[in-house]
């Protein structure tokens, strides 16, 4: 809604990237649900809705990194893979050209520099910022975003949802890794790579 306001032409896309068909029987998914949501507010906009399944390649380029780093030993951190790889990587590579810009609900800031640069800056809502999910973006990317609740504290974000009367302003925030819905992180890994007891190092630069 801010960004018809604000003059943009918008078209919205619902990325599938949910495991279901690999571990269904470990977990419920509420992808259905959250797609409904997404078409009922698109339906009060009068905004066009296209669902774009990017399961593969989501297996390919986080669940396999987060497999390679656990097997090491290390700490893997997949929603930050998810952004730079598929969010603002593969998506954009399949859909976004064809876009100037690419919009998401990301609580961060993107600011263009005197020299034309893009840097990221940190959301005003501190519990709510989303900037160290987004780290891995490169300059070509960030170029790109648009975060137009970016600059909002969460309690705006719920009172503009109320103003415009949209389905979702009564839905309870989204919590937890983005491709395991309600299946708790410790038991996906259990069940693909089983236990490897070991010493917790904590790392440390120089």
């Amino acid at each position: 809604k801010l960004l018809l306001d604000q003059g943009h032409r918008v078209r919205a896309f619902y990325l599938k990237i949910w495991l279901e068909d690999e571990v269904a029987h470990l977990n419920e998914w509420p992808w259905e649900e959250d797609l409904h949501y997404a078409q009922q507010v698109c339906d009060q906009l009068c905004v066009p809705l296209e669902t774009v399944s990017l399961q593969k390649e989501y297996w390919d380029k986080v669940v396999q990194y987060t497999f390679d780093e656990a097997r090491l030993g290390r700490t893997p951190n997949p929603d930050i893979m998810c952004n730079s790889r598929i969010k603002f990587g593969m998506f954009y590579e399949y859909v976004g050209k064809h876009f100037q810009k690419v919009a998401t609900g990301h609580y961060a800031q993107v600011r263009t520099m005197q020299d034309g640069t893009a840097e990221l800056f940190m959301s005003p809502d501190p519990v709510k910022d989303q900037t160290y999910f987004l780290c891995n973006l490169r300059q070509d990317q960030l170029q790109r975003c648009l975060f137009p609740i970016g600059h909002l504290q969460k309690q705006e974000v719920r009172r503009l949802a109320e103003q415009y009367q949209l389905a979702t302003e009564k839905r309870k925030d989204s919590q937890g890794i983005c491709f395991l819905g309600k299946l708790k992180f410790d038991d996906f890994i259990f069940h693909y790579l089983g236990e490897a007891p070991g010493p917790i190092k904590e790392y440390k630069s120089e």
